[in-house]
């Protein structure tokens, strides 16, 4: 090969470089772009789910409580920014009212149901306000008819969402005594005199169900002062963790119970943290974990 030739080679490989140069640049402007659009999109995302976050924390303020009751801890964990769990206390005529709900789904869909969940519920106790004896079943068949007419199908063809939440509504007499309590597919915790027990709440969401519109029911909890009421989301029970990657199971619930019962609560609410976390840890969280107690 003469050198003339040599040379047209190289030229001819330096000009495809070149070429090839020019198309790398091209296409990292395009990444540099893509990208800077993806980190601004983020941000907003990011920017709009943290302001939720705040309408939340307005909408169901932890410090609202400690103006009902005097000894509690609420601990929360939720998956993302947003939670479906939610927690309200308020005070009626007779009563000092403590729930707590788990909406179907988590992060926004379920954010977006725990404010129709606290809507159906404001509106219920806004009508039961001043009664003499409070029927708390009624206000869990008032919220269901609520949120299933919130989420029925309209003209515009969207078809009707059969979601709802699950939920556990608490009254505590002014006066002391025993603790009125309504679930729908929650139940509830007393420890008293060093013996935990369950109570049941009715195998039905507040949302559709298989049963129809069976109504709900009530359940008279015995309680005395220093009891303690704990009351938690089932997600809990269900999230897979630990040595063996199991479910926490209720049997490991109940037992975290009766081993923090006689603790401070604030002391019980750093426990029950320490034991979520090291059972979450290294494993994907299934849902928004949520355990409440509230002392008589």
């Amino acid at each position: 090969m003469t050198p003339a030739e040599y040379k047209t080679i190289i030229e001819d490989n330096e000009r495809k470089i070149s070429e090839l140069q020019s198309k790398i640049s091209a296409i990292e402007a395009d990444i540099a772009t893509e990208s800077e659009r993806c980190a601004k999109a983020n941000h907003e995302n990011n920017s709009g789910l943290r302001y939720a976050q705040r309408i939340q924390r307005a909408a169901f303020p932890q410090k609202e409580i400690g103006g009902f009751f005097d000894d509690y801890f609420i601990f929360t964990k939720p998956i993302g920014i947003v939670s479906g769990d939610f927690y309200k206390a308020v005070e009626i005529k007779n009563y000092k009212i403590f729930a707590l709900a788990d909406c179907a789904g988590h992060g926004v869909p379920g954010a977006f149901l725990t404010m129709l969940g606290l809507s159906a519920l404001k509106e219920s106790l806004a009508k039961h306000f001043y009664d003499d004896n409070i029927s708390l079943a009624a206000i869990l068949d008032e919220m269901r008819q609520f949120v299933k007419s919130s989420l029925r199908s309209g003209e515009d063809g969207i078809d009707a969402i059969n979601d709802g939440m699950n939920f556990s509504l608490c009254a505590f007499p002014h006066d002391g005594g025993d603790i009125r309590f309504a679930g729908a597919n929650q139940n509830v915790y007393l420890y008293s005199n060093g013996v935990l027990t369950t109570y049941n709440g009715d195998r039905m969401p507040i949302g559709w169900s298989f049963k129809g519109d069976n109504p709900f029911t009530e359940t008279l909890i015995p309680a005395h002062k220093g009891d303690i009421l704990y009351l938690t989301t089932d997600s809990l029970q269900s999230q897979f963790g630990g040595p063996d990657n199991v479910k926490f199971s209720t049997k490991r619930l109940t037992a975290m119970f009766e081993q923090i019962a006689t603790l401070p609560t604030q002391e019980q609410k750093n426990t029950v943290a320490d034991i979520v976390n090291n059972w979450v840890e290294g494993y994907v969280q299934v849902d928004d974990l949520t355990v409440a107690g509230v002392r008589v």
